[in-house]
């Protein structure tokens, strides 16, 4: 093969791999972009569609307010006459029909019947826990699948508390298909609603689903293109919760981006074709300069070999400082070269036996570098070569091969001397090295350390009636455990104490996680164990390190000193009573933060009177030891609460006193734990 033709191939191949180098390249960035855009869309669609929910609740508690506002309508509930009711509705424009802005409206009581005008429902109108909820005051709103699976967006509060039936629940609904149609306006695409079994519920186009003749997975947000035909459809799916937090359906919609999608197809199809052209024209290119560009190599070629036959008569007739030219003088010099070698080679003779004499005293020179044991036997090795200056002509070779190996043998060993300074110089700089980064290491640590106690709570709740203190000493650096405590509204105060797993810098950043969403969880969910459900559902999902955390969290309504709390597998916390009193605060059964998903929490309540205290704590404080290997312990603990509980005392005297005594118990030992405590003490309603 052609030198030429071997140029061109490398070429060729080189901007081939140049070509599939940029086009993965530009694959990789469309791939990520793509995921991006696909984590935005997802979350974009799930907050508009929780915007329509949202305004579907406000009409509904507009509703709501006109008739719990209307006194006739409130005694005519309480009385059942549904006479007087369904006229109250009429007049009201509120009595569902087709015309209707309701779907529905139902009044429901633990002890009768439900009463309700409107859709027919096939399953009761909230299930048990919402029920519950609206019977305890709270206000339930959110999704719930209807007759026939159509979903309906309600609203339930209740309605009255006096009677012998006990409370009384008014629920409104509007079909969803209302938030569906806004939805679709707003996003300018098909949008459906699937059940958890992948049926259509709601749509606002049923044709294009049916041609769309889609298998989803509804418990998982999807992202996509759909081809049907020849119509291009951007794939959007997200699954969405009814009014008890459970995953109810899917959320999808359809947007048509055929022209988008044949525009790209056609630019990279002209991307694709311009490039190949592109590259045959360069090829071509290449392939006539390479051909003209070696015809004078070819005839230097040719001299080069009448030479090599012993034909110095030829001639190369080519004149030039490029390669051809300096070949042509090359050419010269070999003749001449070949007349001057006899006449040099009596020379060189003389030469070499002067340059053996110089090496000889170069090695001794080189030997007087090495150690006493190395020039001993290299001084001997030289001395036994040069003991025949006047050997035979037939005999160079062999001088010369014993002269190689003393000189290979004397490189060796300056060669390991060498390895084995440089060795000592790398571990040094190591040392060095590793130095400077634990210093900057300790001094990011310590830095790390402050900001983990300037996220914590320092501004007392301004209020006369309750009183706070805490403290926390970790064991590293950073460490895992956290308090807080916040104002919820100007009647409730919520309060935290939590240990993570583990200690340093990740417990550190999934504590200041756990924190983060904890508060902003618990300042839009009243319920304790709503609340934390929430928030393991959260940290659980995308929890591959399985990190957990253990957490009590109670809200205190100040006017009543009423606790309703939940212990996710923390230490119970305990009650100094007014009676002089100590006892641990019930559980309530939950496990630890962050390990599965949909675990259900049950609530604890207890009643505070004026001057009565909680003392929350983490296991640092019982699983501290002391140089015996004894622990602290519960009991310890319980007894120094019980001391402290006999006079006077506050929250700040009830945490440094414990922590002096855990302190004394150590002797010195070496802290294992972080040590986190929270004294609260209710001073009864202003």
């Amino acid at each position: 093969m052609l030198l030429r033709t071997r140029i061109t191939l490398i070429v060729a191949l080189g901007l081939l791999l140049l070509v599939l180098g940029l086009r993965s390249a530009g694959l990789l960035r469309e791939q990520l972009l793509e995921q991006r855009l696909s984590a935005i869309a997802l979350q974009g669609q799930t907050a508009l569609w929780g915007e329509m929910l949202a305004a579907e609740d406000r009409l509904l508690d507009q509703a709501l307010d006109q008739l719990l506002a209307d006194s006739a309508f409130v005694r005519a509930a309480q009385a059942r006459n549904t006479e007087v009711l369904e006229q109250i509705l009429r007049s009201a424009a509120l009595l569902p029909g087709d015309d209707q802005p309701l779907a529905l409206v139902a009044l429901l009581s633990a002890q009768q019947e439900p009463l309700s005008w409107g859709v027919a429902l096939q399953r009761p109108v909230l299930d048990s826990v919402s029920l519950d909820r609206a019977f305890s005051g709270e206000v339930v709103s959110g999704l719930r699948m209807g007759s026939q699976q159509k979903p309906l967006v309600l609203s339930g509060r209740t309605l009255a508390v006096a009677g012998a039936h006990g409370p009384i629940v008014l629920v409104l609904a509007r079909h969803a298909q209302h938030a569906l149609q806004r939805f679709a306006q707003r996003t300018g695409a098909h949008t459906h609603l699937i059940d958890l079994r992948g049926q259509l519920t709601a749509s606002t186009d049923r044709q294009v689903w049916q041609r769309a003749a889609l298998q989803l997975a509804p418990r998982s947000a999807h992202y996509g293109t759909h081809t049907v035909g020849a119509i291009t459809y951007i794939l959007n799916s997200t699954p969405i919760t009814d009014l008890s937090a459970h995953t109810a359906g899917a959320l999808v919609t359809l947007d048509d981006q055929s022209e988008a999608a044949a525009a790209s197809r056609f630019l990279e199809q002209l991307m694709v074709g311009g490039t190949l052209v592109l590259l045959l024209a360069v090829l071509l290119g290449l392939n006539f300069y390479l051909g003209r560009s070696f015809r004078p190599l070819d005839r230097a070629i040719a001299v080069l070999q009448a030479l090599a036959r012993g034909d110095t008569s030829v001639r190369l007739e080519h004149s030039g400082d490029d390669e051809i030219g300096r070949i042509a003088k090359a050419v010269v010099s070999l003749r001449h070269t070949a007349q001057e070698l006899m006449a040099s080679r009596a020379l060189r003779e003389r030469v070499r036996r002067r340059q053996e004499r110089l090496i000889q005293r170069q090695l001794q020179h080189l030997a007087d570098a090495t150690d006493m044991r190395s020039r001993e036997e290299l001084l001997g090795l030289i001395s036994s070569h040069s003991s025949t200056p006047n050997a035979p002509a037939h005999g160079d070779e062999e001088l010369l091969r014993r002269l190689a190996q003393v000189m290979g043998d004397l490189t060796q060993r300056l060669i390991q001397q060498h390895q084995s300074l440089s060795s000592m110089v790398v571990e040094l700089r190591e040392a060095l090295v590793t130095k400077t980064r634990l210093a900057g290491l300790e001094q990011e640590l310590q830095i790390a350390a402050q900001v983990q106690l300037s996220i914590l709570p320092r501004q007392l709740p301004d209020d006369p009636r309750v009183q706070l203190h805490c403290h926390i000493t970790p064991a590293r650096e950073v460490g895992g455990d956290f308090y807080d405590y916040f104002a919820i509204d100007a009647e409730h105060l919520g309060f935290v104490m939590a240990d993570v797993s583990g200690k340093g810098v990740p417990a550190a950043l999934f504590m200041a996680i756990t924190r983060t969403l904890l508060k902003a969880t618990a300042l839009f969910v009243a319920s304790p164990p709503l609340c934390i459900r929430k928030l393991n559902d959260l940290l659980a999902r995308e929890n591959e390190q399985m990190m957990f955390v253990t957490i009590f969290y109670g809200v205190l309504h100040l006017p009543s000193g009423q606790v309703h709390y939940v212990n996710a597998g923390h230490n119970p916390p305990y009650w100094l009573r007014g009676d002089a009193s100590v006892q641990a605060v019930a559980r309530t059964g939950g496990m630890a933060v962050a390990i599965s998903e949909d675990f259900p929490y049950r609530e604890g309540t207890l009643t505070l009177a004026p001057g009565e205290m909680l003392f929350l704590y983490t296991d640092g404080i019982t699983e501290a030891f002391n140089p015996d290997a004894q622990e602290y312990g519960d009991a310890r603990l319980a007894s120094v609460l019980q001391g402290l509980n006999q006079r006077p005392t506050t929250p700040a005297d009830i945490c440094n006193a414990v922590l002096a005594d855990v302190h004394q118990f150590e002797r010195g030992a070496p802290q294992a734990d972080d040590m986190t405590c929270m004294g609260l003490r209710y001073r009864g309603s202003a």
